[in-house]
């Protein structure tokens, strides 16, 4: 069914929101939410699904891999067979492919943001689904729904893996009485109001890769002060720039 929607938001993160002790914190400071908005994303997934297939074709991406990624899961690489020799040599293609695949977000999509967690800035009182959910939530609404002022509140489409079914329920009713909040409170800027995300398996919807490498992208950015990849989405960057949690 997702295939057939048109005006729609792909939502994936990169990083981990784990706040297990102050160490791991330090270790792995930051998370990221991707957001792919598209009026139309038939294109989009089209030319990303292309861009796959000619990387399988030419031995530069994992043929066992059905999905584009900012970066290689190793783990599931190797649990497929893969050797770490394999994985450094799909790796020294990466930065061609996360380039192309950056342009063609550029140029496929309607607008693209992100928001970017600075977990040692956190209150150490939130669990991590509360972190996510009030991020994912208040910057889809403050920093993509009331810049973009899209005439019909768009399909939201996340990826499965971020929560169990039972917590999907729980994020999607989060959603949409945050959405009533705000129009309670006067602060919406568009009309209408958010339908329940729905979550969605990666593997087919290449709209999830799209926002899986805007995630890493900026990932990337802060956690490896290389600005070189974010840089290729500026033209689609909603409002400018990327969200700060906290700045």
């Amino acid at each position: 069914m997702s295939s057939q929607l048109t005006n729609v938001v792909f939502i994936d993160e990169s990083g981990d929101i784990g706040l297990k002790s102050k160490p791991w914190i330090q270790k792995k400071p930051y998370f990221v939410f991707g957001f792919v908005y598209c009026k139309d994303p038939q294109q989009l997934r089209k030319r990303l699904r292309r861009l796959l297939k000619r990387m399988h074709q030419r031995g530069k991406y994992p043929s066992r891999l059905g999905e584009l990624k900012f970066y290689l899961p190793h783990t599931e690489l190797i649990q497929s067979g893969y050797t770490i020799t394999d994985i450094n040599n799909y790796g020294a293609h990466m930065p061609v492919i996360r380039t192309k695949a950056l342009g063609l977000i550029t140029k496929y999509s309607d607008g693209v943001s992100a928001t970017v967690l600075d977990k040692r800035k956190a209150q150490p009182t939130w669990s991590e689904e509360e972190l996510g959910n009030f991020i994912l939530a208040k910057s889809f609404i403050e920093s993509v729904m009331n810049v973009l002022k899209p005439p019909n509140p768009p399909a939201i489409l996340y990826d499965r893996g971020r929560l169990s079914p039972a917590r999907s329920i729980e994020f999607n009713n989060y959603v949409v009485s945050k959405d009533s909040y705000y129009q309670y409170r006067g602060w919406k800027n568009y009309p209408g109001s958010l339908s329940p995300p729905v979550d969605t398996a990666s593997l087919g919807e290449a709209g999830i890769w799209a926002a899986d490498i805007v995630a890493g992208a900026f990932y990337h950015k802060y956690a490896n002060s290389d600005w070189s990849y974010a840089n290729l989405l500026t033209p689609s960057l909603i409002g400018g720039k990327e969200r700060l949690f906290w700045p």
